[in-house]
Formats: C-alpha cells, sequence, structure tokens
C-alpha cells in the first residue's frame, strides 16, 4: 500500500484525470446539425426546437444575460435529466448530444434568484426529437 501512495500523489498532480474541457474545443465542425438558441433574461428563444432523433446533434446556445447565471437541463418525458450545463454569461455555450430518440423533452434553467426559479418564471421549452 506504501508504495502506491507516492504513485497516486503523482498522477493527481500531474492531472491524469483528463484535460479541462475548453469552450473552443467544442465549437461545431462543419456537417454537424446544429441548433441554435438564446437564453435571456427569464425565457429561451425560441421555446419549442426540433431536432433529428437517431442522430447526434450540437446545441449551440447564446446567453444574453450577463449577470443572471443561467443553466440549460434537458430531461426525458419520465423528469430523468439528461444533461445539466451551466451557460456562459454573456457568450455562447455548446452541448454535443448523443442521438436522442424519437420524443418530446423539456428543457429549462434550474437556477433561481430570491427563492424563485426560473423554471417558474418561464424559462422553460419543450425540445421534441422527430424521425425524418
Amino acid at each position: 500500500m506504501k508504495r502506491w501512495f507516492p504513485l497516486a500523489v503523482f498522477l493527481l498532480a500531474s492531472g491524469c484525470a483528463g484535460a479541462p474541457v475548453r469552450e473552443e474545443a467544442t465549437a461545431p465542425v462543419p456537417g454537424e446539425t446544429v441548433i441554435d438558441i438564446r437564453a435571456e433574461s427569464y425565457f429561451f428563444t425560441p421555446a419549442r426546437l426540433t431536432v433529428p432523433a437517431d442522430k447526434p446533434f450540437v446545441l449551440r446556445i447564446r446567453n444574453e444575460a450577463t449577470l443572471i447565471p443561467h443553466s440549460f437541463v434537458l430531461e426525458n418525458s419520465g423528469g430523468a435529466v439528461i444533461v445539466r450545463h451551466s451557460l456562459k454569461k454573456g457568450g455562447e455555450t455548446v452541448i454535443r448530444f448523443s442521438p436522442l430518440s424519437a420524443g418530446i423533452y423539456t428543457f429549462y434553467c434550474d437556477k433561481s434568484f430570491l427563492g424563485m426559479s426560473h423554471r417558474k418564471k418561464g424559462m422553460e421549452g419543450k425540445l421534441e426529437a422527430k424521425r425524418e
């Protein structure tokens, strides 16, 4: 046990847990299906999205808010969270999705201010994964 301790410390210190994710590294590439959406004060525009079912896609979210923190949460029809991602204030956040099964999904912001959730203020929408 004692001989593994220095190795474990070295690996943790050297960052073996993986490279940090950089915003530049997640930019959409040519040929990817990109869906654009805006996060504004307490709503998403558009609030209804359609994506191809059973195909990967990229969601590019432009957060217009520079002071208010927002997030993007996507749930399936059973309420299970598929993705939860903080949005960059006043900038773009790119989220890559694995193929989704056909169906209706709910997205929303799970942040709150003074006890009132952004979702309850209207910051939610529907995403339909549709077969072509």
